[in-house]
C-alpha cells in the first residue's frame, strides 16, 4: 500500500499540491462528515461509474493485512468498512486502473483523479447539486490562499505540477 500512496499522492508537510500526476485533481474533505465509510455515497458512486470501475482495492495501513478487492459498488465497499476486521483509520482506496485515488487520513481525506475522469465526475455530481471543488469548500469554508496548509487543500481543488 505504501508503493501506490507514494506512487499517487504527495504527503510532504510542506507540499503545496496533494497529487504526485501531473494533470490530476479532485477534492478534500473531513473524513468525520461521512460516517464510518468516511467517504460520502454520492462521490463514490459517482467515481466508479465516470471510471467505470468493477472492482476497487481497499488497502490499509496494517502490514500484516493484504489488499482487498471490493465489487465497485456503495453496499460491498460499506459493508466492507463495517465490518470490525477490516476498519482502519487509514487507508488508500483505487481500481485496477489507478487513474483515481482516495487517500483517507484521520484529519483529510483527498480524492484525485486524471482532469478528464474529474471532469466526468464533476458532471454526474452536478445531478447531486454539488462538484467536486464545492465538496471541498463545505467542509473548508476559509480557506486562505495564502497558508501553506490551504494551499495543499486548495491544491486538491484546481491541480497542480508536482
Amino acid at each position: 500500500m505504501a508503493d501506490v500512496r507514494a506512487e499517487l499522492f504527495n504527503e510532504d508537510p510542506d507540499a503545496l499540491c496533494p497529487y504526485r500526476l501531473q494533470g490530476w485533481r479532485g477534492c478534500a474533505f473531513n473524513p468525520d462528515s461521512y460516517n464510518h465509510t468516511k467517504v460520502p455515497r454520492f462521490l463514490f458512486e459517482s467515481i466508479v461509474e465516470a471510471a467505470a470501475s468493477e472492482t476497487v482495492t481497499l488497502a490499509t495501513y496494517a502490514p500484516d493485512r493484504p489488499p482487498a478487492h471490493i465489487a465497485a459498488n456503495w453496499n460491498s465497499f460499506r459493508s466492507h468498512r463495517f465490518d470490525q476486521e477490516n476498519w482502519s483509520l487509514e487507508y488508500i482506496l483505487h481500481d485496477h486502473s489507478k487513474r483515481w485515488a482516495v487517500l483517507l487520513d484521520p484529519d483529510l481525506v483527498v480524492f484525485g483523479a486524471e482532469a478528464a475522469l474529474a471532469d466526468r465526475i464533476d458532471l454526474l455530481l452536478a445531478e447531486h447539486g454539488t462538484s467536486l471543488g464545492q465538496i471541498t469548500t463545505a467542509d473548508f469554508p476559509e480557506l486562505n490562499p495564502a497558508s501553506i496548509g490551504h494551499k495543499y487543500i486548495l491544491g486538491a481543488i484546481s491541480g497542480c505540477a508536482p
